[in-house]
């Protein structure tokens, strides 16, 4: 098909489509669609994509910024729920400056690493204790930013293993995407 005569379609099913989106009202599922506006990665992206990568290109800028307990900036240090915070404040998400209470805010996401997305919160305890005493980013690929104790500094690193003292509690994800508000953002 040549491309005027897809370009000619695609006015088309526009013409056709609005009013007929209009007549449906805003239940519909291409009102909703066509009243979103262009969303500049693409007509099928999703605009969580842009604050997942923000959060990912921030905590990296931290790297190798030294641990310090009780902080929360690049000038005096961080430790881990400070880190957190500091990165996420970049995206309009404000949250505790601590991992316990950290672990009760946005919505809680299966630990399975399928269905991890960057930006997410991974929660963790030491031993049996349910407590939660760390928190750190995930980035993809099985990969997390936190401010190490152990290393005196932020790091990036692979999750722990099962066999670490270090054990995953819950992951909650806190940033919204452009079809879902976690709760607590109402």
């Amino acid at each position: 098909m040549r491309l005027r005569h897809r370009f000619a379609l695609a006015l088309l099913f526009v013409a056709v489509a609005r009013p007929l989106a209009a007549q449906q009202g805003s239940a519909g599922t291409l009102a909703d669609l066509l009243a979103r506006g262009p969303n500049p990665d693409g007509p099928f992206a999703r605009r969580a994509r842009l604050a997942e990568d923000s959060v990912v290109q921030r905590a990296r800028e931290q790297l190798g910024r030294r641990y310090r307990y009780a902080a929360a900036s690049p000038e005096r240090g961080f430790d881990c729920s400070g880190l957190v915070k500091y990165v996420l404040e970049a995206v309009g998400v404000e949250l505790p400056h601590n991992a316990a209470r950290m672990a009760r805010e946005g919505e809680a996401v299966n630990p399975d690493s399928t269905a991890l997305q960057p930006g997410d919160l991974l929660m963790f305890g030491r031993g049996g204790s349910t407590r939660i005493s760390h928190v750190g980013i995930y980035v993809g690929d099985g990969r997390m930013i936190h401010a190490s104790t152990s290393q005196r500094r932020v790091v990036e690193t692979r999750m722990p293993s099962k066999a670490s003292s270090l054990k995953l509690r819950t992951v909650r994800r806190v940033l919204r995407d452009s079809t879902t508000v976690p709760r607590g953002f109402e």
